[in-house]
């Protein structure tokens, strides 16, 4: 297995990656019913909306962070946060204490400090991986984000209601794990360098996080990837936004699964089954895919993966005969697997060492900016016709396969012109 072959910082960081997400995701997806029950769906969007720009101000503030004080020293101060935030959202919602408001209120702390930590494990992971395994790292840590994925969110569906006290209570033993792992065991290679960030602006830009993040995306491929993955996330996220609506509404009466079996679903079923059905294959079918992949040329993997996945999705954004769905989605789940290792390798080959926070977190707040897209056509849900999102998403297919395809070609054309520069060092 490759992961035995990785470096012993990167183990420790998948498996601690591993236990976070599982004990994560056995509370979050979870929180907001749990406001609306105490507080009502009125107040809880407003707080949800708090959480939601605690997060991109973390993510904000430690994209600068994690190049100006180091990936390890973030990582160990926010997780000290986040195991203390959880602990006390443990306390609040005890069996002596019903503390609904100041619950909210750490939940903020706790998403600004996990915003604030995000950069850091990216960079991190790149720091300790080279051209040569990043798609294997990248591949694994993809299976086992969504193996820890399926298995939290499965504890938390069945425990969270009647024991969500003890589940806040695990989570923060497990961030106590972390912490202590991480604090102990992983060793942080990167060099603060001594000088101010003259590639991202000058001394006086340090203190203006705007202008750090307008430089940022002046280098041309990185803006253009992250163009492509707000795409990629926008219509990533329609499926349990504007999708899930159509199917719950087009399929308000049970119709059978398929033709040969009496098992009927209605629209929230059917949601629930291709959710499952993405998770379950991403965890059974990773290493098979990439095993039966690892012999072509990563262009053409990225470029198929990409146009097999949107293509998949535009026959789901319409269509609604159940077995279509699911063979949709087991299409668009394949093209998943394809296409994202070689994006994040990708990614990684961009991006400058000395920066490599601050361009990571502007990364990631493109899959916030994906999402609040998708949410947009929540608010046209009743109005816009299901061939009108058909159409955008195969327009952001295009754009995004025409961003992939040049970006691939200048990564090769650069990867040409430099190995002749080596062999023309070398000739006398």
């Amino acid at each position: 297995m490759d992961f035995f072959t990785f470096n012993r910082t990167i183990k420790i960081r998948m498996i601690l990656q591993f236990l976070t997400v599982l004990g994560t995701m056995s509370v979050m997806p979870y929180v907001v019913i749990f406001f609306a029950e105490k507080l009502g769906s009125f107040v809880t969007g407003f707080m949800f909306l708090g959480v939601m720009l605690a997060s991109v101000a973390g993510a904000l503030a430690g994209g600068i962070a994690t190049d100006r004080k180091g990936r390890k020293k973030v990582i160990v101060f926010s997780e000290a946060v986040v195991f203390a935030g959880f602990a006390c959202i443990a306390a609040v919602n005890s069996p002596w204490l019903d503390l609904p408001y100041v619950t909210f209120g750490l939940f903020v702390l706790v998403n600004f400090c996990t915003g604030l930590s995000g950069p850091a494990y990216q960079a991190l992971i790149v720091d300790e991986t080279n051209p040569n395994n990043r798609k294997k790292v990248y591949t694994f840590a993809y299976w086992l984000n969504n193996v820890g994925l399926a298995i939290g969110g499965m504890i938390g569906a069945f425990l969270f209601q009647d024991y969500s006290f003890y589940l806040f209570l695990g989570v923060s033993g497990i961030i106590l794990v972390s912490l202590v792992m991480t604090s102990l065991f992983i060793k942080d290679r990167y060099v603060v360098p001594q000088i101010e960030y003259t590639s991202v602006g000058n001394k006086e830009s340090i203190s203006n996080v705007w202008h750090i993040y307008i430089e940022v995306l002046k280098n041309k491929a990185f803006a253009a990837l992250a163009v492509a993955n707000l795409l990629f996330i926008s219509v990533d996220e329609q499926l349990t936004n504007f999708i899930g609506i159509r199917l719950s509404n087009e399929i308000a009466d049970p119709v059978p699964l398929v033709s040969f079996l009496a098992v009927e679903v209605g629209g929230v079923n059917l949601l629930g089954i291709l959710k499952t059905e993405n998770t379950l294959i991403v965890v059974a079918l990773s290493g098979f895919i990439a095993y039966l992949l690892k012999k072509l040329r990563d262009r053409s993997v990225l470029l198929w993966g990409t146009v097999l996945y949107f293509l998949s999705f535009a026959v789901i954004s319409f269509h609604h005969t159940p077995i279509v769905l699911i063979i949709a989605m087991l299409i668009a789940t394949i093209g998943e697997l394809m296409h994202i290792p070689v994006k994040q390798t990708l990614l990684a080959n961009i991006i400058p060492d000395h920066a490599r926070g601050v361009y990571l977190s502007l990364y990631g707040l493109m899959a916030v900016g994906g999402s609040a897209v998708a949410g947009l056509f929540i608010f046209g849900s009743g109005l816009i016709s299901p061939y009108v999102l058909t159409g955008c998403i195969v327009l952001a297919g295009i754009a995004v396969v025409g961003i992939y395809g040049r970006l691939m070609k200048k990564e090769q054309r650069e990867n040409v012109d430099s190995i002749q520069q080596k062999r023309a060092y070398k000739i006398p």
